[in-house]
């Protein structure tokens, strides 16, 4: 099932998972938040149960060390899986270029409708070699 497919009650769980893991590991708000290269504000929706894009489920994942996937792990009544990989460093400062085409491919995804968004990242995902998810 897609983030699409959850309702109020999915949607707050994985808001109460989210702001019980940012505790329970020492971190800031703010920290996460520059971590996923989104506004706190972004945060503080996820936090409250409100539904946001695929693209920064994922984000969200990355910045708390979670594996693709997680968020929805959670919003399905389970629990996220800890990567065993390094966490994710901030995200780089304004001033270091991201990659163009990286770039245009997120700003074409953030245009889409969420369930085309969560379309793409599913089968994008499925073409990641397990091997590969763990550094990407």
């Amino acid at each position: 099932m897609t983030e699409a497919g959850y309702g109020a009650e999915e949607l707050a769980r994985l808001g109460d998972t989210v702001e019980n893991y940012i505790a329970a590991q020492g971190m800031q708000f703010t920290e996460v938040a520059e971590r996923a290269d989104f506004s706190i504000e972004t945060l503080a929706k996820i936090r409250k149960g409100v539904r946001v894009s695929p693209v920064t489920y994922r984000k969200l994942e990355r910045a708390l060390g979670w594996t693709v996937r997680s968020a929805d792990d959670v919003m399905a009544g389970g629990e996220p899986t800890v990567e065993t990989a390094a966490p994710i460093p901030a995200a780089p400062p304004q001033d270091e270029p991201i990659d163009p085409q990286a770039a245009a491919i997120l700003t074409i995804l953030d245009s889409l409708p969420v369930r085309v968004q969560a379309e793409v990242l599913r089968r994008l995902g499925d073409r990641i070699p397990p091997e590969a998810r763990r550094t990407a």
